[in-house]
């Protein structure tokens, strides 16, 4: 588990440090946070005023991370970390069917950027194209 507990005030505090740009560039910044105590709501209204997005991360190895879909910016940034080395396209065709609905959900509300980042490795390129492929 995450040791870093939501502590509003703290965190208020690092989100004012964030720069809103770089060069004339306008920057997006994904808070992942991996302790329960930021499945909140004051947490995702925090998130919501200083247009983050909260990472959205799934592993079954961690399942004690929270695992939190709320649109806080214009933009979703997912981390799939559920594809397994016994499966050739990493998660079955079911599984994949799935998360191609949810990022098509994400897509409603702005960009979305997913990646398959699971320990099976060697998976995550055949699970990412098996999503493409679904997304078509």
């Amino acid at each position: 588990m995450g040791t870093k507990k939501f502590d509003a005030e703290d965190f208020e505090g690092f989100l004012k440090l964030l720069p809103q740009e770089k060069d004339g560039v306008r920057l997006r910044h994904a808070l992942e946070v991996r302790n329960p105590t930021f499945a909140c709501e004051q947490f995702y209204d925090l998130a919501r005023h200083y247009g983050a997005a909260i990472v959205y991360t799934v592993d079954d190895e961690e399942p004690t991370w929270p695992q939190i879909d709320e649109a806080t910016a214009d933009f979703t940034y997912a981390r799939l970390m559920s594809s397994r080395e016994d499966e050739p396209t990493g998660m079955t065709s079911e599984e994949l069917d799935a998360v191609a609905a949810q990022t098509r959900a994400w897509a409603a509300r702005g960009d979305v950027f997913a990646y398959f980042i699971s320990g099976a490795k060697v998976r995550n390129p055949a699970a990412a194209q098996a999503l493409i492929a679904k997304l078509k």
